[in-house]
């Protein structure tokens, strides 16, 4: 399961308190403590976040999280989805979407806006004081973002992102992983531009697709939006089908044999998704780092050698890059934080 950075569950508890929900009563619900979530250095599991996030939205009965300004009870998206899922196109299913939130609230704008062949979607939030660190903002448009890939059966090719307010300093790294393209902050709009044509597409989800990707929610927005078929998806889920340790990943040349294309298609393919072989093989070895110091307590030598490293140093020298720690520093937080 992907991880997260500290940020974002930081600020769900933040903006929890903010409307009077007790964010000690919905860490413990969900086995996290204040020492952990407040860390920067800190990592967790997404699905952990997921449920933080749904505690939130039964807490406030709210799916704007108290974060926009009038309520949207509970059910309010999913009636949205349900109206969409049979539009002919993704750019009617896109613009009915943006309707029914136009005419549900004046706290929240929307729009998709064609210019020449770039289309963009662009969120506004009329009350931002609520929302100071503009986490549902991003959260926001990343459940929009993954909502239309899904819809469409693949990922919109993103040109670019904008946002309207300076760049954050913490958590931007983040941010290239959800929107894998050009950034520009303090921009006159919050929005996605992406390749107009893709709202040529059809949606091609069923309604009981629909029903089963809303049970999951909100795990589903928050997973990596890469499309299901995507190059870089089945490499990662190649790499891990087997599920043995340690680690011993295949070559360059034998992925592009398994893929059925050759090494300089694969490497072009994998570089148009905005990723590399390197970079999937180290998300893999920095998801696995981290589950292994928080659920056992195999020696650090042990883990490394798991992962592939042919000696310590080098995974310590990897594992402060992805956290900025060591993992003995890592994992001794984590353990005075659980210590009876």
């Amino acid at each position: 399961m992907p991880t997260s950075c500290s940020h974002y569950f930081g600020e769900t508890i933040r903006g929890a308190q903010r409307v009077g929900i007790d964010g000690e009563l919905l860490l413990a619900n969900v086995g996290l403590t204040r020492e952990q979530v407040f860390d920067p250095q800190w990592r967790g599991n997404v699905e952990l976040l997921a449920r933080l996030v749904q505690l939130v939205w039964f807490a406030t009965k709210d799916e704007f999280m108290g974060l926009v300004g009038r309520p949207a009870k509970l059910g309010t998206f999913a009636m949205m989805a349900h109206c969409i899922i049979a539009e002919p196109s993704l750019d009617a299913a896109i613009r009915k979407g943006v309707l029914f939130y136009d005419l549900f609230t004046d706290d929240l704008k929307m729009s998709l806006d064609v210019k020449g062949d770039t289309a963009i979607f662009t969120v506004k939030f009329e009350h931002p004081e609520l929302d100071p660190e503009h986490y549902f903002l991003e959260f926001w448009l990343m459940i929009w973002y993954r909502m239309i890939s899904w819809m469409g059966g693949g990922l919109p090719p993103l040109l670019r992102a904008t946002f309207a307010y300076p760049r954050p300093g913490k958590y931007v790294e983040e941010l290239k992983h959800v929107f894998r393209c050009g950034y520009l902050f303090d921009a006159p709009t919050t929005s996605l531009w992406f390749d107009a044509r893709f709202l040529r597409q059809p949606v091609v989800r069923s309604r009981d697709e629909l029903k089963r990707f809303l049970s999951v929610a909100p795990l589903g927005f928050m997973m990596m939006p890469e499309d299901e078929a995507s190059l870089s998806r089945r490499v990662r889920s190649m790499l891990l089908a087997g599920g043995t340790l340690p680690l011993n990943f295949p070559t360059f040349e034998e992925v592009a044999t398994a893929m059925r294309t050759n090494e300089q298609t694969l490497r072009r393919r994998l570089k148009q998704e905005l990723t590399s072989y390197r970079t999937i093989k180290e998300y893999i070895r920095r998801d696995l780092a981290i589950q292994k110091l928080m659920e056992s307590r195999l020696p650090v030598q042990e883990i490394a050698y798991l992962l592939g490293y042919s000696e310590p140093r080098a995974f310590t020298r990897a594992f402060q890059q992805w956290t900025g720690s060591s993992p003995i520093r890592y994992r001794t937080r984590l353990h005075q934080q659980f210590r009876p």
